[in-house]
């Protein structure tokens, strides 16, 4: 019994995890950086294929929203370039963090962050 159970919540941790799983790109990629592509909010990065060439990479960010000078993941298009400043991404070993100064409601400007997480590199493009 204990090791069904074991095993049971092994399983239920293993489909639960990978919405939070840490983003893998940072090791094979490099000159990662924060950009617009129109209106949208895009990751840049020169990423290696499997045979060991680079190749440019973009990624249209998804979901990331500035509530009240908090950046914040939902769904949908990303929305907090239209209120946030100074934005870019930094990597520091596994953690990739978009950063920004960005509006609250009284008008004042807010340091925030949020982890990126789920972006791998897949034969030298950008994922999630």
């Amino acid at each position: 019994m204990k090791k069904s159970l074991g095993l049971a919540i092994g399983m239920m941790a293993a489909t639960v995890a990978p919405s939070f799983a840490a983003s893998s790109f940072q090791y094979t990629c490099s000159n990662i950086a924060y950009a617009y592509s129109g209106n949208n909010a895009v990751l840049q990065a020169v990423c290696l294929r499997a045979n060991g060439t680079p190749n440019p990479s973009t990624l249209v960010l998804q979901g990331i929203s500035n509530q009240n000078g908090k950046l914040v993941q939902g769904s949908g298009p990303a929305t907090f370039q239209q209120s946030c400043g100074n934005i870019l991404i930094a990597v520091s070993g596994a953690n990739v963090t978009l950063s920004a100064y960005c509006r609250t409601t009284s008008g004042s400007s807010n340091p925030t962050s949020l982890p990126l997480n789920n972006i791998n590199n897949n034969n030298g493009n950008l994922t999630q």
